[in-house]
Parts: C-alpha cells; structure tokens; sequence
C-alpha cells in the first residue's frame, strides 16, 4: 500500500464526520478544486474513499459527493 500524505488524512478526517463534495473539501483544505479532486481519486483508487453523483440544486449541474468506504 502506498504512503499516505497529509492532505489525504486531512480529507480522510473530514470524511469522517460526513460526506462532502469536491467543492467543500477544496475549501477546508484552502486548496484548488482541482487539487481536492486529485487526492480524492487517489484515495478512491486505494479503496478508502467512494463516490457518486448528485444534481445540483441549480441548473443541469451535478456534483461528486465523497464519502469512506466502509470495510
């Protein structure tokens, strides 16, 4: 298995207390969106975390929701 970094533990904590979309785990990082987004498909190729998609509430949008996996 692979290393771990610290943003990783930091989206794993975040996942702890309850889902969130890319957009919310960008902002409590303080990192782009697209950065969140590449440690959650890290995450999501080491089996810890899942995904799905949801609409959004405006327009034909959706959005990634981020979740652990459960074991």
């Amino acid at each position: 298995m692979s290393k771990i970094s610290g943003i990783e533990r930091k989206i794993i904590e975040f996942l702890r207390a309850s889902p969130l979309s890319t957009y919310q785990i960008a902002k409590k990082l303080k990192v782009s969106w697209a950065t969140a987004r590449f440690y959650c498909y890290k995450l999501k190729a080491l089996d810890l975390v899942e995904e799905s998609v949801e609409k959004t509430k405006r327009g034909i949008g959706r959005k990634i929701v981020w979740k652990l996996k459960k074991k």
